[in-house]
């Protein structure tokens, strides 16, 4: 089985470093997948015709030279679904061109992502999306040959049962069909809800985990840190799923937390609270440890569960204060404090109101029992399900 990260997040991709460190941590927490998709490398998705600059390949190379020496899989994936004419010779062409690039590079597992697009059908001579698309995603296997080509299809999430079906029959058995569960943002993911899908399609999917992704929040330039453990996932899925791809956060180095829980997941276990006393202890020196685990809990609430987040009180103003001190002086792990600098200035505002015994209004930054997604009620019904907010005492009180 494959477990990893899919680099699949809007907003600022990863640096350089950012990918090489991930890389590190996944080899030492038994993850082996790694797949290139931010969907804001213009190479990838909206230019997806064009070469990538040499510099590029250049990295790239060093990132796939990394990965094998980790024992981890590097994989890249194209995104040409915006704009790609499925009966085009001259787009199949440039699409197989791309891909080919990265099989000289020693990519053995490639990717074509059809995700967040119309379901328009461009082109001639096919019945329906699901045909073209399939056929599409066949000829790119045929002509390349990887070791498995993973596949985002146009409907997936949920249950789109004709087309799930028709790109069950279609595909060649090699190609992985993703999925993220019945909604974007899934809050559980079950065996019955695979074993549906295969019901449907006649193939188990491969999962694409829309956790710890927090990229509906920082497209809209709201900061929210997702950094509790995996919840609802039944273990039992690893048993099935030949690919398990977790879509992290923006910031990479608080993206650890979690993942290392993922990893966990995949091994069996049903992921706690020490797993991210554990996940602490990897990523950051022991003199912040302390420090480091109480803004954890400062900072779990997710869509997955809401209310996981501590609420502070008055009482715990002292402690919070002396967090904020430890964490700004001791932590060594400097790209994770840029990450988290936002919210520790959050925390020392909100400790100084209740000091003075006032409320406090944050919605750009959110934490401490804020859970507020910027989106619409209708939005958050398809993408999570349901309606999720949460909103502390201390905002309501101000």
């Amino acid at each position: 089985m494959l477990i990893g990260v899919v680099e699949g997040f809007y907003g600022f991709p990863w640096d350089f470093i950012d990918r090489l460190s991930i890389i590190f941590f996944m080899c030492r927490v038994g993850m082996n997948l790694y797949v290139y998709a931010p969907k804001d490398d213009p190479y990838h998705r909206i230019f997806w015709r064009s070469p990538y600059p040499q510099s590029y390949v250049e990295e790239f190379s060093r990132l796939i030279d990394a990965s094998y020496r980790n024992n981890v899989v590097f994989s890249y994936a194209i995104s040409s679904g915006l704009d790609i004419n499925y009966s085009s010779k001259t787009d199949i062409d440039l699409l197989i061109k791309k891909l080919s690039l990265f099989m000289d590079l020693g990519v053995r597992i490639l990717g074509v992502f059809l995700d967040d697009i119309s379901p328009e059908l461009r082109g001639e001579g096919f019945r329906t999306l699901a045909e073209a698309q399939a056929k599409l995603v066949n000829k790119v296997y045929k002509e390349l040959s990887p070791d498995k080509l993973i596949f985002v299809p146009t409907f997936y999430w949920g249950y789109e049962k004709n087309y799930l079906r028709e790109l069950g029959e279609i595909l060649e058995s090699n190609i992985e069909i993703v999925w993220t569960g019945r909604y974007v943002v899934s809050p559980t993911i079950s065996l019955d809800d695979i074993e549906y899908f295969r019901e449907i399609s006649g193939r188990y999917p491969s999962i694409w985990d829309n956790y710890p992704v927090n990229d509906f929040f920082t497209v809209r330039g709201v900061v929210r840190l997702h950094l509790d453990y995996i919840k609802g996932r039944d273990p039992r899925i690893m048993r099935y799923t030949p690919i398990y791809m977790s879509n992290p956060m923006n910031q990479a180095e608080a993206s650890k937390i979690p993942l290392y829980t993922i990893a966990r997941l995949a091994k069996g276990y049903v992921p706690d609270e020490k797993d991210l006393d554990e996940a602490v202890e990897l990523i950051a020196n022991e003199e912040v440890w302390g420090a480091l685990k109480l803004f954890v809990r400062l900072n779990r609430s997710s869509v997955l569960d809401p209310e996981a987040d501590y609420e502070p009180t008055e009482e715990d103003i002292d402690r919070i204060t002396e967090m904020i001190k430890e964490l700004r002086i001791n932590l060594r792990n400097k790209k994770l404090f840029n990450e988290i600098s936002p919210i520790l200035t959050l925390l020392e505002n909100l400790s100084s109101a209740m000091k003075q015994g006032r409320g406090y209004s944050s919605r750009r930054i959110q934490s401490a029992g804020l859970y507020d997604p910027p989106l619409s009620e209708d939005s958050m019904n398809k993408v999570f399900g349901g309606i999720v907010r949460r909103i502390p005492k201390w905002l309501r009180s101000q």
